[in-house]
């Protein structure tokens, strides 16, 4: 989806979820930060999930869904990724989270609190934050509040200046955004901008890594990678993990 429907995307569910009431909410126990964090040691996989798979373009049935995602987690993948705007319902989402023991990421972008709350409702341990589209108090109350419920922030960013304001929250993981005008992973701009963060602080390359060409380019630099396809187009996603992460 372009960056500036996401958006729109969020803030319309944000408007639509305002005032309706949330039951308890129990925290999180699958630790998404700790299970992607490699110090660029390695290179964790976090697999995506998708309604329709880029190389089908026919949308899955759930019980196919969930299938793929027990498949991924039992070859060990670090964690999880559901997209609930890419043809799936925070149901097929819910149902996912509750059949993996993998932790599981809500790849959507979140601009409010009310989302967090109804995102971990549905079994996410990890959110999503736009760092272009808030400013630094309220960002900073969504890294507060997903911390309540020990879910992970990571915090989308495209520029230098972006970076530099992710840096001052204390445990989010960045999360480098940079695509070609094709709207494929730029591995030259991430390289250039995973530079720039410490080798402390988590850092996930978040478009979609389709080669293990790309992989390659980000080792050393990020700790992480989302990928999609590249465990469908598989007949054992064991061998395409080590493809990916080069062990």
């Amino acid at each position: 989806m372009d960056r500036r429907l996401a958006l729109a995307a969020s803030h319309e569910e944000a408007r639509r979820l305002a005032g309706q009431p949330v039951s308890e909410v129990t925290p999180s126990r699958r630790d998404f930060a700790q299970f992607v964090a490699t110090e660029r040691q390695g290179l964790a996989v976090v697999g995506l999930l998708a309604g329709r798979p880029r190389s089908t373009g026919q949308p899955w049935t759930l019980a196919a869904l969930i299938d793929h995602a027990r498949t991924c987690d039992d070859a060990e993948v670090a964690a999880l990724a559901v997209s609930t705007r890419c043809g799936l319902t925070i149901d097929d989402a819910t149902a996912i989270a509750a059949s993996v023991t993998a932790p599981v990421l809500r790849a959507d972008l979140i601009v409010d609190p009310i989302q967090l709350y109804h995102a971990r409702l549905h079994g996410f341990d990890a959110a999503l934050f736009p760092a272009a589209g808030l400013d630094s108090p309220d960002l900073y109350d969504l890294v507060t509040v997903a911390s309540s419920l020990h879910m992970a922030s990571i915090i989308e960013v495209v520029s230098r200046d972006e970076i530099e304001a992710t840096l001052r929250l204390p445990h989010a993981i960045i999360g480098l955004n940079c695509m070609t005008d094709d709207g494929r992973l730029d591995v030259a701009a991430t390289r250039q901008l995973a530079q720039l963060v410490p080798p402390q602080r988590t850092v996930i390359a978040l478009p979609e890594v389709r080669s293990a060409t790309a992989s390659a380019g980000l080792r050393g630099l990020c700790d992480a990678v989302l990928v999609g396809d590249g465990l469908l187009d598989t007949p054992d996603i064991g061998t395409a993990l080590r493809a990916i992460t080069g062990q």
